[in-house]
């Protein structure tokens, strides 16, 4: 059985690209993030984060094993993966941001770890670049326009392969028979 369920290939994400492409100065956001005493997570000022529904957590705990989750300010102004995420069913969200890496990069092999991601799904929406990824021992090339699901909880990476930066929208979704 694959670790990987490919739903939709060459998809026009041409929209949803440009308004990421349009808002440059947003990757910078978590870095100046005014959280009001709450720990929102994670690196302060990381690269290649953009997110639009993230977790919240207290002091001290960690985002795998919250729930809570909250709409950034980003997550009106991108509408086009909205109506996006309308088109495919998706209705509820967990979390959800993009994602860019830079030419030649790797996101190194990790698992998704936490009570957070037992109840969840994730999903890729690719839409710039090419990367090679990686679940368990299964490599596929990813080209823009893809949207799949892949296993989360097994051992996984992401090489981008291409002359651009990867940007690619990753989000969670609860577990359901309904999800793509």
């Amino acid at each position: 059985m694959s670790n990987f369920r490919f739903i939709e290939k060459n998809l026009d994400v041409s929209k949803i690209l440009q308004q990421v492409l349009d808002n440059p100065k947003d990757w910078n956001y978590v870095n100046n993030l005014k959280t009001d005493g709450k720990d929102v997570g994670g690196d302060v000022d990381p690269y290649g984060f953009l997110p639009l529904v993230m977790a919240v957590v207290k002091p001290g705990e960690s985002p795998k094993n919250t729930e809570k989750t909250q709409k950034t300010e980003l997550y009106d102004k991108y509408d086009e993966v909205s109506k996006w995420l309308r088109s495919q069913g998706i209705t509820q969200l967990s979390r959800a941001a993009f994602f860019k890496l830079g030419v030649d990069e790797w996101v190194g092999k990790h698992i998704d770890e936490g009570s957070y991601y037992l109840t969840r799904d994730r999903y890729h929406l690719s839409l710039q670049g090419s990367y090679d990824y990686e679940v368990d021992g299964e490599w596929h090339t990813i080209e823009p326009g893809t949207f799949f699901w892949f296993d989360n909880k097994k051992y996984h990476q992401a090489h981008n392969v291409g002359d651009v930066e990867r940007i690619t929208f990753v989000f969670d979704v609860p577990k359901s028979e309904n999800n793509p």
